[in-house]
């Protein structure tokens, strides 16, 4: 008797012990548990629960959101993490690539399109970001800059290698004509962008709308209507500081002039440049603030719409966790690149300032642990018998290489001593004719289909002077393109009516002063910092 009840414990010990037994006793040990007891071991349970979750979260984040490889482009050929990036051969590999890389330095090539404008890359941004120092560098690109390139006439201009490039096939057409852009860019620039990202521009006022607005200085009363099919475009702003939706923003970045050229910017085209960067800035500074997180689905929403790269959403995600904690104002720095009137016969376009540029360069957008020189550089330069030369390689079109008369000045006329050479008729490559850069037919101001005498009307970028249409509208079609550089094109599509704007330069002083009433005096010190006249 004794015996048996000595194993009677026995066995409920071992009918306790294990995963079924010790459920059993914590279900006892709670079922003896008060009402308030019970109430706060149910909320630690659910808390712990929440925290294993929001830490796997996390570890699945970060194995997602890493940065991403950077190109390696020595050794002759180049790869990347994704698709586009340029390939270059020994003999234009800039020597100063060959110093290596500073460590968490990227830099980025920003494009921006207008779907309304036949896709031309009329902004063009590199931007380097110093993940250690966290600073952001960026620098616009004039739609206008004179290139090495075997083209002629318009095909110099750095906006029309996206299009000359891209091809038929519309399946590789934006890889083909983002390499050879950055691949301008390097020879530019002796910075070979490491990724890209191509904007289509209506995603500007919807990533406004979904940060709440932007708040932001108008300079000028601006007025302008294009009621033409496809462009539909109203903008009424009036100066001063004030919130801007998305609708609003994207009249500020398109605006050139009013209607009537009674305002506009006082250093042409330059000066929406220089509006751009610094709503860019605003836009930014937006996006740096905590209580952006909250709004990060619709944000990644517009960006998979509306956004070309050949980064993936964890690469910009990791960019963006690096970039947290910047101060817009100081940390982020946009400059225009340092230009001069190319005096290139009948188009307007601009050369790079070399000194200038190469102080801009190794200022906070050199990524090499080498300093860039000019000999990184493949740089049009103009002679002073009128001929032009080359920083670095050879010099493509051999027509450049004749000197030419001084006198020619941008824009257009030509004086007697320079001989007027005929456009070459240059290649479609998707076989449909090229809009001019603004986006518009152009129509000389006395409304007639012809160019007028002097040459001086814009062509369109493929060169050529091949069969034209007229406009759907008299007021020209801005396209609103987010133009850099150059001047603006003087009577683009305006018809007799409108009077007809004054010619304007491409020097970094640029163009004419504004219209009636405008003065420097009245630009917002981030206008024209400076604080002096523009040249005529």
């Amino acid at each position: 008797m004794s015996g048996k009840r000595e194993t009677r414990p026995s066995r409920r010990r071992r009918q306790s012990s294990g995963p079924a037994g010790w459920w059993q006793q914590h279900r006892e040990w709670v079922a003896g548990l008060d009402r308030g007891q019970k109430l706060r071991y149910r909320l630690l349970q659910t808390l712990v629960v929440l925290s294993i979750l929001v830490i796997g979260v996390w570890l699945g984040l970060k194995m997602w959101m890493k940065l991403p490889e950077i190109p390696d482009l020595l050794g002759g050929t180049g790869t990347a993490q994704g698709d586009g990036a340029p390939n270059f051969d020994g003999a234009e590999l800039p020597e100063v690539a060959r110093s290596g890389r500073q460590p968490g330095v990227y830099t980025f090539l920003l494009v921006g399109q207008d779907t309304a404008g036949g896709g031309n890359t009329d902004t063009m941004l590199l931007l380097t970001f110093d993940s250690k120092a966290k600073t952001v560098h960026g620098m616009s690109l004039p739609r206008d800059t004179m290139i090495n390139t075997s083209r002629k006439g318009s095909g110099h201009r750095l906006n029309a290698v996206y299009n000359f490039n891209k091809g038929r096939d519309p399946d590789t057409q934006l890889v083909n004509g983002i390499t050879a852009l950055k691949k301008e860019v390097g020879k530019l620039t002796g910075i070979a962008p490491d990724f890209y990202v191509v904007v289509q521009w209506e995603a500007v006022g919807r990533l406004v709308e979904a940060i709440g607005g932007v708040h932001f200085e108008v300079p000028f009363d601006m007025d302008y209507d294009d009621p033409t099919p496809g462009q539909d475009l109203h903008i009424h702003l009036k100066q001063g500081y004030q919130e801007l939706n998305g609708e609003q923003a994207m009249g500020l970045i398109r605006w050139r002039h009013n209607n009537d050229y009674s305002v506009q910017y006082p250093n042409g085209d330059l000066g929406r440049v220089q509006t751009q960067q610094a709503f860019l800035k605003a836009v930014a500074a937006e996006c740096l603030k905590p209580e952006i997180l909250l709004k990060v689905t619709s944000l990644a929403e517009i960006f998979m719409e509306n956004v070309s790269t050949d980064l993936s959403l964890g690469n910009l995600l990791a960019f963006a966790q690096l970039a947290m904690g910047m101060d817009a104002e100081k940390d982020i720095q946009f400059i225009t690149m340092p230009n001069q009137d190319a005096r290139y016969p009948r188009v307007s376009m601009v050369l790079p300032v070399v000194d200038e540029l190469l102080a801009a360069l190794n200022s906070g957008f050199d990524p090499y642990v080498d300093q860039i020189r000019a000999s990184d550089l493949q740089v049009l330069v103009r002679n002073s018998d009128g001929s032009y030369s080359v920083t670095g390689g050879t010099l493509l079109d051999e027509t450049l290489s004749r000197p030419r008369g001084s006198g020619s000045s941008s824009g257009g006329g030509q004086t007697a001593e320079t001989p007027e050479e005929p456009e070459e008729e240059l290649p479609d490559p998707d076989g449909s004719q090229e809009l001019p850069p603004d986006g518009s037919q152009v129509i000389p101001p006395d409304g007639s289909g012809t160019l007028p005498p002097n040459g001086s009307q814009e062509l369109p970028p493929d060169g050529s002077q091949g069969d034209q249409t007229v406009p759907p509208s008299e007021s020209g079609g801005d396209s609103g393109l987010p133009e850099t550089g150059g001047s603006q094109d003087a009577g683009s599509g305006e018809t007799g009516e409108q009077p007809e704007p004054p010619a304007e330069g491409g020097s970094s002083a640029g163009g004419t002063e504004g219209g009636e009433g405008l003065t420097v005096s009245e630009l917002p010190d981030w206008l024209n910092p400076t604080g002096l006249e523009p040249a005529a």
